[in-house]
């Protein structure tokens, strides 16, 4: 199905849409279309989703200590 679609955007969101497109080589209705399709594609299964969050954790330096999301939060929330 391919049918045209009308947005109206910002002139902020249509000059980073711009810039972005340039830097991958792309229109930006190109640029539209590949972020919308890497936006709405089908959700990872789980052991999609483990192997991503194994390969994330994989790039965490071991001898690097890491500070607890509970404590990250809490400093946000009190921001």
């Amino acid at each position: 199905m391919n049918e045209k679609v009308t947005v109206d955007l910002d002139r902020d969101t249509l000059e980073a849409l711009g810039t972005r497109a340039e830097a991958h080589g792309r229109t930006i209705p190109q640029e539209v279309q590949e972020i919308l399709r890497t936006t709405v594609r089908r959700r990872m299964t789980p052991s999609e989703f483990i192997s991503r969050a194994e390969a994330i954790a994989a790039m965490t330096p071991k001898d690097v200590r890491q500070t607890d999301s509970q404590i990250l939060l809490r400093e946000d929330r009190d921001r």
